[in-house]
């Protein structure tokens, strides 16, 4: 049963900044540790779902790390909203990480193919704090429309400090006309690439924004048909924090890829 919390967030259309989340609002958050703290959400009873460059992240010179040392090395936590109480609760290893075949962690300027999969070696117990989040339905592309509400949650970066409590903000997907116009603003400073596999979301006018350290929490969105929350995106990239629009993995893009590694129907 995903996407259920049994302390699901109630306020769908205020707007949010920087919220400490309640236990259970938000069951899928996983807090990783790979190369520093990112995030993920939980898929089934033993998949993370996460940006690929909290596995390989961009410009760092690596040694030629292999993705079984890397597995050997991740650790991941799940069913707290308290970063010490999650490190009390042990970590879930890895046995498998997926990347996707077109991230390039040597290309800085494209995040295209941003999305991994880490295979756990033992199911979790699933409960009221550890519940998975749902896969957006290949047909439903209304969750991406401007200004369409979704809740992003992490670990990160609060006031210049990395956060030791799960926080939540609530963002508008916003129009690719509008995201690549103010791209196109930054260009000179930043050449980033905006591709049909990425969406963004945010505020220009408003300091509320994904941070380092949120990177691959997912965005998530209430499907009204269903009552489930439904991940269509995973944090990606942005220009510094709070200073624009966020960009973001669109999930719907890759279903086929996620599908193909997990297969498993209850997804």
């Amino acid at each position: 049963m995903c996407g259920k919390p049994v302390n699901p967030i109630t306020e769908v259309q205020r707007i949010l900044g920087g919220k400490l989340a309640s236990r259970g609002s938000f069951p899928w958050q996983a807090l990783t540790s790979i190369h520093g703290r990112g995030g993920g959400a939980l898929l089934g009873d033993r998949w993370i779902l996460t940006a690929a460059h909290t596995v390989f992240p961009k410009g760092v010179v690596r040694k030629s790390v292999s993705l079984d040392q890397l597995a050997e090395e991740a650790r991941i936590f799940l069913g707290h909203t308290k970063v010490e109480e999650l490190h009390k609760m042990g970590n879930h290893p890895v046995r498998r990480i997926f990347i996707h075949p077109d991230y390039n962690p040597n290309d800085d300027h494209n995040f295209n193919g941003d999305i991994a999969l880490l295979e756990l070696k033992h199911p979790v117990t699933l409960g009221p704090t550890v519940l998975p989040i749902c896969l957006p339905d290949t047909t439903n592309t209304t969750f991406y429309m401007d200004g369409h509400m979704g809740y992003v949650s992490g670990f990160g970066v609060e006031k210049n400090f990395i956060s030791n409590d799960l926080k939540y903000v609530s963002l508008p997907a916003i129009a690719r006309e509008k995201c690549q116009s103010w791209l196109d603003e930054k260009k000179g400073v930043v050449p980033m690439v905006f591709s049909e596999n990425m969406f963004c979301a945010g505020f220009l006018k408003i300091k509320r924004d994904t941070c380092q350290g949120d990177s691959g929490s997912v965005f998530t969105v209430l499907d009204t048909e269903s009552g489930r929350w439904v991940a269509t995106g995973i944090v990606s990239w942005g220009i510094g924090c709070a200073e624009g629009y966020g960009f973001y993995t669109k999930i719907l893009n890759y279903l086929d890829w996620i599908k193909g590694i997990v297969r498993d129907d209850r997804l």
